[in-house]
């Protein structure tokens, strides 16, 4: 099978392809999705903000309280 591709139509394809690869990227807007980052183990918990570097940790005894009053409270940014 002898099968010719023009090059100005594979070119211009192509630059098609990028022009609207990079107008995807370009209009997505960054938001708070990764932002917190939770980490722990069985007795110990933290929650990171990657935006502020503001850490909360608590620590779990067993039949005893949180260490840290504002571990539990609403992150900013996030909805109630």
């Amino acid at each position: 099978m002898n099968t010719k591709i023009d090059i100005k139509s594979a070119l211009l394809g192509l630059a098609l392809g990028v022009l609207a690869t990079v107008a995807v990227a370009a209009s997505t807007l960054p938001g708070p999705v990764g932002r917190f980052q939770i980490a722990g183990t069985a007795n110990h918990g933290l929650v990171l903000d990657t935006a502020t570097g503001q850490v909360w940790s608590a620590f779990f005894l067993p039949n005893e309280g949180k260490t840290d009053p504002a571990y539990f409270q609403p992150k900013l940014g996030e909805k109630k």
